[in-house]
């Protein structure tokens, strides 16, 4: 039996081991194992041979390259090596101060690595450049009109929690404040768990459920990717949560109001929850129904009053390409191709992903308690029937799943309890998943990194150290006249987004100043179109180059004379129509 799990621990490392090495490793942790197993026969799981075979199966179904071995292989592999981590833990205490020092530590790691990652001018225009504009406009009196996206702000989402987060923009640099309050807000769902985890099962479950939240990759691609309201949407579900369970009903209608204000489909996430609760005798029908009737009238009328009022043609966002573009159409296709419906749902390797990683995060705890998985059924629905590829994995799609994960995680581990099967090695076991989905996962997230996106002190598109001292010095030239309008480059627009116009470059034309980047990130074009869209423009002959240091480039609307600049006419010198004269300046 340890040589079974020996064997699994190999196939787990084998993505990040060369083929040549991997039957060498094989052979030595299959030897670990056997010793390990001959110096502790009582080890718990040793007296389990179905688990170290299926182990065994799975890490070498994961050397065939199929991906969903992996969460079946974490959480065995996390089972049978609880027990020696829960006897090397056994003396620890958990001090009074133990949830706050989790907050503390959280919230520091959560803002300093969002905040590098800004400062290393690898944030982008969609979404944290947004966000800053329409802050900074509502912080200012001005009316939310996002230029970027070309709409009023609740033309695209109805992220009202904008209205109460826009003041603190004032306090300093708008990018920087809202990275501080996400990461404050993400930080502070580690109280409403631990304090339903000790209501429900006890200290250990809360500490846990709270220590999972924060170390659950999904949660990271949230933090890592810029700003968003579903950020804090998914730690104000738990704060809802807790006021149902916990706190009377002004405080629960508080914070229901709260989660339902980060954006429309949260007003979903709202109402199952709050109709989930009595299903697990945490709250009553009476205060559920209330509850979920309220989120579910702020739902239709943001869907039949609102959206109309600020958008032609209403709500933006049926991205179900495949089964229709209105939700008649879809539910329509729904019924009648239930097997294609399927399909969709499942026969994509990213969608598998979405919708096993925030479970196994949690050791699929929540299944001891069957009613809690309708808590993730809303971001099933809004995700997974999706072909819209961004609704697939990654992001901040994931979030809500997590939080909901981790209350079921407090529900199962309530019913395993009260069944007599707890155990004490729950606590290394749910960590064990979490931490291996995170570091050992057998692909790439989003970003392209072999582990969480917060376990890199620097991501692989950020700016080199050289490149982000020029950049610092382009935004500095630009400067923060708002009245000044500004096209930038993606990465550098997020920089650049405290006035009322800034545009990205396909729109560059409408600018006084273009902030470019020439070795930088050039969504959403590839290179070769971003290439023309600049050679466009100089052919235009609008435009001199105002700054130049290394690849930073600024230029600004004649009249005016180019500084020397030997990158942008690197650039122009690349251009297949120079040659023909096709740079010449409109009539």
């Amino acid at each position: 039996m340890g040589a079974l799990y020996g064997f699994s621990a190999a196939c787990l490392l084998a993505t990040r081991i060369e083929p040549s090495r991997l039957a060498a490793l094989a052979v030595a942790l299959a030897l670990l194992g056997a010793g390990a197993a001959l110096r502790f026969p009582s080890w718990p799981a040793l007296a389990r041979p179905a688990a170290a075979a299926l182990a065994a199966a799975a890490g070498f179904a994961s050397l065939l390259s199929i991906e969903l071995a992996f969460f079946v292989l974490v959480p065995l592999l996390a089972g049978a090596f609880a027990d020696p981590l829960t006897r090397a833990a056994g003396s620890l205490r958990r001090p009074a101060w133990a949830a706050s020092a989790l907050f503390a530590v959280a919230a520091a790691v959560l803002f300093i690595q969002s905040a590098e990652r800004h400062w290393q001018f690898a944030s982008g225009s969609m979404d944290l450049g947004i966000f800053v504009q329409q802050h900074w406009l509502i912080a200012h009196g001005r009316v939310p009109f996002n230029t970027v996206m070309e709409m009023h702000m609740l033309a695209d989402h109805m992220d009202l929690i904008d209205y109460v987060v826009a003041p603190l923009v004032r306090l300093g640099p708008a990018a920087e404040i809202l990275l501080l309050v996400q990461a404050l807000v993400v930080a502070s769902a580690v109280f409403p768990l631990v304090w339903l985890g000790e209501r429900l099962a006890g200290p250990a479950a809360g500490l846990t459920a709270a220590a999972a939240f924060v170390l659950a990759p999904d949660v990271h691609m949230g933090v890592m990717f810029d700003y968003n309201p579903s950020v804090l949407g998914s730690a104000l579900l738990l704060w809802a949560a807790y006021a149902m369970v916990m706190c009377g009903p002004l405080a629960a209608t508080a914070f229901v109001l709260l989660a339902c204000a980060s954006k429309e489909n949260f007003t979903l996430y709202a109402a199952t929850l709050a109709l989930t609760l009595p299903l697990l005798r945490l709250a009553s029908w009476r205060r559920a129904a209330g509850l979920a009737g309220l989120a579910l009238l702020i739902f239709g009328l943001e869907m039949v009053v609102l959206f109309p009022a600020f958008r032609e043609g209403g709500f933006r966002h049926w991205e179900f390409e495949e089964l229709g573009e209105r939700p008649g159409e879809i539910a329509a296709a729904i019924v009648s191709h239930p097997l294609r419906t399927a399909e969709l749902l499942v026969d994509q390797p990213d969608k598998r992903r979405g919708l096993l990683l925030p479970l196994l995060g949690t050791g699929y705890l929540a299944a001891a308690a069957p009613p809690s998985l309708l808590l993730v059924l809303p971001n099933w629905g809004e995700r997974f029937l999706s072909t819209h590829r961004t609704r697939w994995w990654g992001y901040y799609y994931g979030m809500p799943a997590v939080a909901m994960a981790c209350l079921g995680l407090l529900a199962g581990w309530r019913r395993l309890r009260e069944s007599g099967r707890f155990t004490e090695r729950l606590p290394a076991y749910v960590l064990g998943c979490v931490l291996l989905a995170g570091i050992l996962p057998p692909y790439l997230t989003p970003a392209g990194n072999r582990r969480s996106d917060l376990y890199y002190l620097r991501q692989p598109y950020a700016s080199t150290p050289s490149d982000q001292r020029t950049e610092q010095r382009l935004v500095e030239f630009v400067g923060r006249d708002p009245g000044l309008k500004v096209a930038a480059q993606y990465h550098l627009l997020p920089h650049l987004a405290e006035r009322p116009f800034v545009v990205p470059l396909e729109r560059a034309e409408e600018a006084e100043v273009i902030a470019l980047q020439l070795d930088g990130g050039t969504y959403p074009r590839g290179r070769p179109a971003w290439k023309r869209l600049l050679w466009d423009i100089d052919r235009r002959g609008h435009y001199y180059v105002a700054f130049c240091e290394g690849d930073s480039v600024a230029l600004r609307r004649k009249p005016g004379r180019d500084v020397a600049c030997p990158s942008w006419e690197a650039l122009l010198r690349s251009d297949p129509g120079q040659s023909a004269g096709a740079n010449a300046p409109d009539p």
